[in-house]
């Protein structure tokens, strides 16, 4: 049997893990009134209702996930560059946009 890695790389399930955390830790504190969504996009999502916040988050990254598996096979270490980007972009992004909007 095939160990999930094997199947999946280990940085497209670390980078699934980063936002499915980002995506439960915003609703979780939005809905206690603790914090609200930064983006944009995601706000007027999460404005409409909870499940279409989920559903416009995970079409924000399963793609990424689905296209760099499928280009793993073909060119492994560019994938798995790529995606270890993208996990660096993702937790910058979200440690710089929560310190500007915790400063202010």
């Amino acid at each position: 049997m095939k160990s999930i890695a094997r199947v999946v790389s280990i940085e497209s399930i670390i980078l699934s893990l980063i936002c499915l955390a980002d995506m439960l830790s915003t609703l979780a504190l939005v809905s206690m009134g603790q914090a609200t969504e930064q983006n944009p996009l995601m706000a007027v999502c999460l404005d409409h209702s909870p499940v279409t916040f989920v559903i416009a988050k995970v079409a924000s990254f399963l793609p990424f996930i689905i296209a760099v598996e499928w280009y793993r096979r073909k060119k492994p270490e560019f994938a798995r560059s790529a995606t270890r980007l993208a996990i660096v972009l993702y937790l910058s992004a979200y440690i710089i946009l929560t310190a500007i909007v915790n400063l202010k």
